[in-house]
């Protein structure tokens, strides 16, 4: 095996990783990420002039494990679904993502769950009042006050037949905001991390490739000694 090769073998033994670590990701999508590292990955090649092991492996290296970018790329996919869909169980499930890798995330996936808890309460407060009207009510005692059933003695019933058109409205008005929140919120979140610039000290249009500095993004890898624009990698 030659140096060329040696270097695709283990170019590709790192894509077939990342491959196995975005599993869960559809098929289409797994092909543009592999398609996108691998296209960085050739730029940055390009870059550093002659390619050596060295320089294969501190790229490689800056591109991160792939068991530590993969979860990004699934978080980063599956909110892109949730921001564009109504759906309250993919809302949470985008700001769950998103609340296992950062604070700012925990806080929406709190505020969602207690948006829906909320409004949940009040559309089954209006429901079980129609099926069981003495037994469930909009209660106050004294310190509290709750929508459901009671067993306090001293607990009444503030709405009555209210609870009804009170409690579709609030619950419908819950969940229309809570949705509009969360898909709101997860248009700010930043996942995963920007790829790695080529250096740019080392930036020199490339006659090979019509001057502007760009790569193939597929196919075996060819180290130029003249690196291209570092303007032109992806990130």
């Amino acid at each position: 095996m030659n140096h060329a090769e040696r270097l695709q073998t283990r170019i590709d033994a790192y894509l077939m990783s990342l491959r196995r670590s975005l599993g869960e990701l559809p098929p289409d999508e797994v092909a543009d990420i592999l398609r996108e590292i691998r296209g960085h990955i050739l730029e940055r090649a390009e870059a550093a002039g002659e390619m050596t092991d060295e320089r294969l492996a501190a790229i490689l290296k800056a591109l991160g494990r792939p068991e530590d970018i993969a979860p990004l790329y699934q978080a980063e996919a599956l909110m892109a679904r949730a921001r564009t869909s109504y759906s309250p169980t993919l809302l949470l499930r985008g700001a769950l993502r998103w609340a296992m890798l950062s604070v700012k995330g925990f806080a929406i996936f709190l505020a969602g769950l207690i948006g829906y808890g909320i409004a949940l309460g009040f559309l089954g407060g209006a429901i079980g009042k129609v099926i069981a009207p003495t037994h469930v009510g909009a209660w106050v005692s004294p310190g509290s006050f709750s929508i459901g059933t009671t067993t306090s003695d001293v607990a009444r019933d503030v709405l009555g037949w209210w609870l009804v058109p009170i409690g579709l409205a609030v619950g419908a008005i819950g969940l229309i905001a809570t949705t509009w929140l969360l898909r709101w919120a997860l248009g700010f979140a930043k996942l995963r991390r920007a790829l790695p610039a080529a250096n740019a000290t080392a930036c020199r249009p490339s006659s090979a490739h019509g001057g502007e500095g760009r790569v193939r993004r597929s196919g075996n890898p060819t180290f130029s000694s003249t690196p291209p624009c570092a303007a032109s990698s992806r990130r």
